[in-house]
């Protein structure tokens, strides 16, 4: 990892596992973002992503390839696949036992596993996303904010978008957890026009929602924080 942070080669937008990054700092992204669009009177597409089964997803040969990507020396290449050769899953009942081999899973706690997993993870807040785009990470929860001067102009690039992240999520045997996959229109126009969206990922409908709770905040269509504000007090 010192490798990695010394050469500058993790995206900027992954605040989870990083030296001198929080949760806060990356709900303020978010805010920040979303708010200079909303002062500007665009819209935005706020998207929120979760990965199913978190560190046991991280897929090794992924990891792997983006350390050569790295230019990680040679020596601490050759350790991590060490780490990662011939590792196998292994249950016992009775007398009775069975051995799998595995080829994914950080586990947590671990030393090295914030690390690989950031690693992997990396190569999505590096896709080639448009200029209406943002994202930002925290670990595997993951938020994409798309701007744009019209609700369907949104939706067209979030489709775009998405896309994108669902090829990638394949080519890293990585899924999303359907049940948290969800999908909100911020805005503070007056004007009445259509404010249903429908926006898909791998064919699914992400539901669309109100509001948002991402790290403990909860993210309202209007940016107000009033539902947050009401939440906390009454907790």
């Amino acid at each position: 990892m010192r490798h990695l942070y010394k050469t500058d080669f993790l995206n900027d937008n992954q605040f989870g596992f990083t030296p001198q990054k929080s949760t806060t700092d990356a709900a303020m992204a978010v805010k920040q973002y979303i708010e200079t669009e909303l002062e500007r009177r665009r819209v935005v597409i706020m998207a929120s992503l979760d990965v199913k089964g978190a560190f046991d997803a991280a897929w090794w040969p992924a990891i792997l390839k983006g350390l050569r990507d790295a230019k990680c020396p040679q020596n601490l290449y050759r350790l991590t696949q060490d780490y990662f050769r011939e590792r196998k899953a292994v249950i016992s009942i009775n007398s009775s036992k069975t051995e799998k081999n595995i080829t994914k899973g950080c586990p947590q706690g671990s030393c090295c596993g914030p690390g690989f997993w950031n690693k992997q993870y990396n190569s999505l807040l590096n896709l080639r996303y448009t200029n209406h785009t943002k994202t930002v990470a925290f670990a595997d929860e993951l938020v994409i904010m798309i701007k744009a001067d019209s609700i369907r102009e949104a939706e067209n690039i979030a489709h775009v978008e998405l896309s994108k992240i669902s090829a990638w999520a394949k080519d890293n045997k990585i899924r999303f957890n359907e049940q948290k996959l969800k999908v909100m229109l911020l805005t503070r126009r007056k004007r009445k026009e259509q404010k249903e969206i429908e926006i898909y990922l791998n064919n699914t409908l992400l539901p669309q929602v109100q509001s948002v709770k991402y790290l403990g905040i909860i993210f309202d269509r209007k940016l107000s924080f009033r539902e947050h504000i009401h939440y906390m007090a009454e907790k």
